[in-house]
């Protein structure tokens, strides 16, 4: 695959999960009461529950009311967010400069929210017991942009 190819799709999945971490996220920047007095100016009699929380064992809304779900009180998609904005930036000086070591400097800060990826699954699965379906989304892409980033940066290592 080209390096074109693959830093379209990084950009792609980085956008997909900037968009699942802000769907998680919309409930801590805009609290219920703000919403409550949208819905009533509004006449909606119902304040919707959020599409992932399926059952007790698949629910967004578990999830991102425990106690596991910030740090230093500000709840983990908040730093996704942050984390897959720079993916973006990254990849928009990328397309500036044409830097040769993009790939590299993708991987610093995916390498990084890979590691906080695996102690939140072991949060969800060993501790909460209950899974995040957008968090599993936005893991998926995670990965995804991982092992693209990974496997272009050994190709590049082992062709000099």
């Amino acid at each position: 695959m080209k390096r074109e190819t693959k830093l379209i799709i990084i950009i792609i999945l980085a956008i997909l999960a900037f968009i699942n971490s802000f769907y998680l996220a919309y409930d801590w920047i805009f609290p219920v009461s703000t919403l409550s007095n949208i819905y009533q100016i509004w006449d909606i009699k119902e304040v919707p529950s959020k599409i992932c929380d399926i059952n007790s064992l698949f629910s967004c809304t578990i999830v991102a009311n425990s106690e596991y779900s910030k740090l230093f009180w500000i709840p983990f998609w908040i730093y996704a967010m942050f984390m897959f904005s720079l993916v973006t930036i990254l990849w928009i000086v990328w397309l500036l400069k044409k830097r040769e070591d993009i790939f590299k400097l993708i991987l610093v800060p995916v390498w990084a929210w890979v590691l906080t990826n695996f102690y939140l699954f072991y949060l969800e699965i060993f501790v909460i017991w209950v899974f995040c379906p957008v968090c599993i989304a936005i893991s998926i892409f995670l990965f995804s942009i991982f092992f693209i980033s990974l496997r272009s940066t050994l190709k590049c290592t082992t062709k000099q």
